[in-house]
C-alpha cells in the first residue's frame, strides 16, 4: 500500500515537472487553468462561460511576452490586458482588458500586502471588458459586476491577481468570467 502511494506521488511530481517545462504549471484543483502564482510567469487564465481559456506565453522577436501586458501609464492609472484562447481551439481568442484609474499612494501600498487590493467594477473608475473577435470585427462588452485583485510584487517587478465578472453585450450574449488569475512582469511606461 505504501509503495502504491509513493508511485502515485512520484507520478504526480513528474507530471508537474514535465508540464512546467513549457512554463505552464496546472492548477491543482482545475488543471485546465494555470496555477495562481506571484513570480512573473507571464501567464493568465480563466473560465469563460464554463470553458477554460488561457494565455499561451510566447516571446516575440523583441524578447517581450506577446499576449499579456500590464502597463502603469502614470501612478494613478493601471492598465492590464490578457489575450486568452480556448485550449481546444487556438483560433477562439478573447481579450480581457482592465483599466484601474484614480489610484492613490495608499492604493499602491495596499497592492503590496497579503493577496493585494480588491477593486470592484461597480466603481466607475474601475473598468473591465471582454473583447471577442469575429468576421464582423471586435465586439467589446463591459463588465456589469465583479472584481479584480491586484498584487504588486516590487522585488520581482511582477503583478499578480485574480478576477471574475459578468457581462452582456447589446445583442444579449452573456459572459461569465470565473476563476481568473494572472501573473505578469510589470512594465512602467
Amino acid at each position: 500500500m505504501k509503495k502504491s502511494g509513493f508511485n502515485t506521488g512520484l507520478f504526480f511530481a513528474l507530471g508537474i515537472f514535465l508540464s512546467s517545462c513549457d512554463g505552464f504549471v496546472p492548477d491543482p484543483i482545475d488543471p485546465r487553468l494555470p496555477v495562481y502564482s506571484e513570480s512573473g510567469k507571464n501567464q493568465s487564465g480563466a473560465m469563460i462561460n464554463n470553458l477554460p481559456f488561457k494565455d499561451h506565453p510566447r516571446v516575440t522577436v523583441f524578447g517581450s511576452p506577446s499576449n499579456g501586458y500590464i502597463l502603469n501609464q502614470t501612478d494613478t492609472t493601471l492598465i492590464l490586458e490578457f489575450r486568452l484562447s480556448d485550449q481546444n481551439n487556438l483560433n477562439d481568442v478573447k481579450s480581457l482588458h482592465f483599466s484601474i484609474e484614480k489610484l492613490t499612494p495608499g492604493d499602491w501600498k495596499d497592492m503590496e500586502k497579503d493577496f493585494g487590493k480588491k477593486f470592484s467594477f461597480e466603481n466607475p473608475s474601475i473598468k473591465g471588458k471582454i473583447i471577442t473577435y469575429s468576421n464582423d470585427g471586435e465586439i467589446e462588452t463591459l463588465a456589469e459586476s465583479g472584481q479584480i485583485t491586484v498584487k504588486h510584487i516590487p522585488g520581482s517587478k511582477a503583478m499578480a491577481g485574480t478576477f471574475g465578472f459578468t457581462a452582456q453585450n447589446a445583442s444579449g450574449k452573456k459572459y461569465e468570467i470565473r476563476f481568473g488569475r494572472y501573473d505578469y512582469f510589470f512594465q512602467r511606461l
